[in-house]
């Protein structure tokens, strides 16, 4: 069947398999992001909320968390969902043209459904998410479910007499499961009643479904009210300084545009200017789906920051129009800067794949300039030096492990498990729910890391004194590429203010 179906139709499964084998190999060459080993240890330390997210991504890595699987079983997790979010924009690519279509859609639903998965492979940041679950990875499900369910609700309440109360069911529980997963989930959700409103106007708030939708959505994310009650409110403050935090500066958006045209490259660009162009019967007011938490996010890039994943749900939701829009232009003779584009983004993302597998620059090693800033020396070596913690844990009688970071404990604490690790510094976080301060009076083993190193915290209100264990360089392919030092800290006295060396 697959050998007679349409050439379009065998370019969009051939994409999506050759996309998933290179998540799964990575999935096992990788070890895991600082963000993948601290949402793993929401899985060992299940909760109804955590300092910094809500427990969503968490919860449903639980048990293979506490199965101890390999990295890349869990791994499978994301790459899941990466596949689910992709086929769910598939069906609104095909809805949109079926529904919506205008007298210049003379292309076939498999065709702008090609363009549409070509729009999300061909994005880097997208591979990522693919790979490592983060509350991002689980958005990237529920922003399509949501827009596909405001588009299911819009050809019901066309209806004289609609039957949407399952729809409103499903958008509740969709909601619900998005504020679990994370708090900006509610820049997407601004999206549903403004595309209602624009739709069939005030009248949508006399539907009863949508007082049932609410309610579901209340009841799932009571947890993290409950938890953050109990709390003083910590999860809400970290966020609000996180994300206002710093003085506001248009440079900074700038750098935030730039940056998501790097990661998302410029083909979902062409591909939606082709669209608007062509002055297209689809409901524009589902841009609002990328249009709201886009210049919210940029916003907010110009005082506390913006990471480039954060907007990937946004990408997502304006892909299926892109996606007409590129099939469109296809179509119409426009293929030189298609394929340029398409292209180059292309190149990118195989250079960001041999990057990966070879640990950064071959060329490059440890003691290089370039290689102490080498960001893809954060994925090797973490295991090996769990383990080696753990023998020396066994070897000098101390249960407490500490680092001066708490981007340094997540790995550490997965790896090490079920140890417990100390953050010794002045910071608030997650650990400090978990371990507390370190004991006065304790010893400490004391993991120091190359690429993020620390001075000895030996002063007379910190360690009395610390004496190196070993060290274990991480190898990559014949080279060195980080290492990390071992030491034995005595009689801890309770405060330090950590001093990154240069």
């Amino acid at each position: 069947m697959f050998y007679n179906a349409t050439p379009w139709y065998r370019y969009t499964v051939t994409t999506i398999v050759l996309a998933l084998i290179i998540h799964f190999v990575f999935g096992f060459v990788l070890g895991l992001s600082v963000d993948e080993a601290h949402y793993a240890l929401y899985g060992l330390h299940l909760d109804w909320s955590y300092f910094d997210h809500p427990p969503l991504v968490g919860w449903i890595q639980a048990l293979p968390a506490h199965w101890s699987w390999f990295d890349g079983w869990l791994r499978l997790i994301p790459q899941a969902l990466w596949l689910i979010g992709l086929l769910i924009s598939l069906r609104v690519t095909h809805i949109l043209l079926e529904q919506y279509r205008s007298p210049f859609d003379y292309i076939t639903s498999k065709a702008a459904m090609f363009w549409t998965s070509l729009i999300f492979i061909l994005a880097p940041i997208m591979h990522v998410l693919g790979v490592g679950l983060l509350p991002d990875t689980l958005l990237l499900v529920l922003i399509p479910a949501m827009l596909l369910i405001t588009l299911n609700l819009n050809e019901k309440l066309d209806q004289r007499k609609p039957h949407d109360l399952l729809q409103w069911l499903l958008l509740g529980i969709v909601l619900g499961l998005s504020g679990l997963a994370k708090y900006t989930a509610l820049f997407f959700a601004l999206a549903i009643p403004f595309c209602l409103i624009a739709w069939h106007g005030f009248k949508m708030f006399r539907r009863p479904g949508l007082y049932l939708c609410l309610f579901i959505a209340a009841v799932l994310i009571s947890p993290v009210i409950l938890w953050n009650y109990q709390h003083e409110w910590i999860s809400f403050i970290y966020q609000f300084r996180h994300g206002t935090g710093g003085q506001w500066q248009l440079k900074k958006v700038f750098i935030f545009i730039l940056n998501q045209l790097v990661t998302y490259g410029l083909l979902i660009i062409l591909g939606i200017a082709w669209r608007i162009r062509k002055r297209s019967l689809v409901p524009k007011v589902l841009l609002s789906f990328f249009l709201i938490p886009f210049i919210l996010f940029a916003y907010f890039s110009g005082g506390g920051g913006s990471l480039p994943h954060w907007t990937a749900p946004a990408w997502l939701a304006l892909a299926p129009i892109a996606g007409i829009g590129l099939a469109q232009a296809w179509e119409s003779g426009r293929r030189f800067w298609i394929s340029l584009i398409a292209s180059v983004q292309l190149m990118i993302c195989l250079l960001g794949f041999t990057l990966l597998f070879f640990g950064g620059i071959p060329q490059i090693d440890k003691d290089h300039a370039w290689g102490k800033k080498n960001p893809i020396a954060d994925l090797y070596g973490w295991q090996a030096a769990g383990l080696r913690m753990k023998e020396f844990s066994e070897k000098y009688k101390t249960p407490h492990l500490a680092v001066q970071n708490w981007t340094l404990a997540s790995r550490l604490a997965w790896y090490a498990k079920p140890l417990q690790v100390f953050v010794l510094d002045e910071r608030v976080d997650q650990f400090d729910l978990w371990s507390g301060p370190l004991p006065i009076g304790s010893d400490a083993l004391l993991l120091n890391w190359s690429q993020m190193s620390f001075a000895e915290p030996v002063s007379n209100t910190g360690f009395e004194s610390c004496e190196l264990l070993g060290t274990q360089a991480v190898h990559r392919l014949g080279r060195d590429i980080a290492q990390f030092d071992f030491l034995l800290c005595k009689n801890w006295q309770g405060q330090i203010s950590p001093k990154r060396l240069p």
